[in-house]
């Protein structure tokens, strides 16, 4: 699947409290999640290990895991983004915090 503007617009509307911050309230103004960045998160998630319930890994954690591996730059919105958009497949995304436990096993 290729991630479309019409995707993230959609996502968008169905969870209003996620920005480029992360999902829910933060410190710092609400920036919109760019559509690159996102893209390149789905790719990314896409070539990882799924577990059957959410990792104690943060959305925060997993996209510096993945900066570090592609030198790619995402937001933690972004990440969380891509995550949700995974989520029909399987993916399980705990959305309960800033910075949310994703299924992605880490090694």
């Amino acid at each position: 699947m290729t991630v479309t503007q019409a995707d993230l617009n959609a996502l968008s509307v169905a969870h209003p409290n996620l920005s480029a911050n992360g999902y829910g309230s933060s410190a710092f103004a609400p920036k919109p999640v760019r559509l690159d960045e996102v893209q390149a998160a789905y790719a990314w998630i896409a070539e990882q290990t799924w577990l059957t319930v959410p990792a104690e890994s943060s959305s925060y954690g997993l996209k510096h895991a993945m900066e570090r591996l592609t030198g790619m730059y995402v937001t933690n919105g972004a990440f969380i983004a891509a995550a949700l958009l995974h989520a029909p497949a399987g993916l399980e995304v705990k959305l309960d915090d800033l910075n949310p436990a994703i299924g992605i096993k880490v090694e």
